[in-house]
């Protein structure tokens, strides 16, 4: 089994914790600083916890000459930013994280001191990619889009193996945008069970449903692609939300965790003196050491101290103190005979 709970920059991500809120910038800097330092500022100021960029190589990804590294060449993340990235997030209190695609890209990352990686969906097979970012000892964020469990199973072991299991597993499918029913939200209960470790959810769908209910499911982590114009050229913008929704989103993503609270069910203490519900009181003034009778309990609403179900308990008790007409029987005010 993996840990239950790990820290990043002192933030805790755990099982049925608060949600760890990542804003996905990817490649949605455009190739331009000034925009990446606007998206960051956007991230924190709607309140997430971490911003999350990509780090690649066209020429290691895709043939010089292709279609796909043309575009991919056109997204690349200048690796000349990566400490002022990380030094302006450290200023605007976000955590600064990226996906390397390559063991090269994974050790100018670990250069800078990261606090913790993110492997994309694209990468979760490549052991010898895991095995060396697992090795840093670090806590690890895994999307599982294109994998069935198998190769969850395998990239799991292969990070255990390098010593490292401090692992989040994020339900993702990689289409963008995905429909909802491809999202499939109970696979984080199958990783809860199998691996016992953070579980969460990379949302690619355009709304906030899906993220709303990975919360009621038990997600720990959300992560959610962000843009400052959905209209601007690039591969991701279209479907990524743009500042308004994201803080929106953010807000909502908190609010399903309040509202899961408490797993006991008892009254709010509203309901204990509004509720519509009869308790004991006393029916005329009683003395201390005084044996209760039928003649000296009432009932009335609202259920202030001893609810009505106990009735037939309190008749023969002592009063511990004395009470006015009217006073609410409370347990510590009486002896049990």
């Amino acid at each position: 089994m993996l840990q239950d709970t790990f820290f990043i920059g002192g933030v805790q991500v755990a099982v049925a914790g608060k949600p760890y809120i990542i804003a996905e910038i990817g490649s949605n800097h455009d190739q331009s600083i000034d925009k990446a330092f606007s998206m960051i500022d956007m991230a924190a100021n709607a309140g997430a916890d971490a911003v999350k960029f990509q780090l690649f190589k066209a020429d290691k990804m895709y043939p010089v000459g292709t279609k796909m590294h043309d575009i991919f060449k056109s997204i690349e993340l200048d690796t000349g930013w990566l400490s002022k990235l990380m030094k302006y997030c450290e200023k605007v209190e976000v955590e600064f994280m990226t996906s390397p695609f390559d063991e090269e890209s994974a050790l100018l990352l670990e250069d800078i001191g990261v606090n913790a990686y993110k492997i994309a969906s694209s990468e979760i097979i490549k052991t010898g990619l895991l095995s060396r970012i697992a090795s840093f000892k670090k806590p690890m964020f895994i999307s599982t889009g294109m994998c069935d469990l198998a190769d969850v199973y395998d990239a799991v072991e292969c990070c255990k193996h390098a010593g490292n299991s401090q692992i989040a597993l994020l339900q993702c499918g990689v289409m963008y945008p995905i429909p909802v029913e491809h999202v499939n939200l109970r696979v984080m209960d199958t990783f809860s069970s199998v691996f016992g470790c953070p579980v969460g959810f990379s949302d690619h769908t355009r709304g906030m449903a899906a993220a709303i209910a990975a919360v009621g499911r038990g997600a720990c982590v959300i992560e959610k692609h962000i843009t400052l114009n959905r209209n601007s050229d690039g591969p991701d913008h279209f479907f990524a939300m743009e500042p308004d929704e994201f803080k929106i989103f953010i807000q909502m993503i908190n609010e399903a965790y309040s509202c899961l609270g408490s797993p006991e069910k008892n009254m709010l203490p509203e309901e204990r003196t509004q509720g519509r519900r009869e308790g004991l009181y006393a029916a005329h003034d009683i003395a201390t050491g005084k044996v209760l009778g039928k003649n000296d309990i009432m009932l009335r609403r609202p259920a202030g101290g001893i609810i009505k179900r106990h009735y037939q308990t309190v008749l023969g008790s002592v009063s511990k103190k004395a009470f006015l007409k009217g006073d609410a029987l409370e347990w510590d005010s009486i002896i049990l005979k």
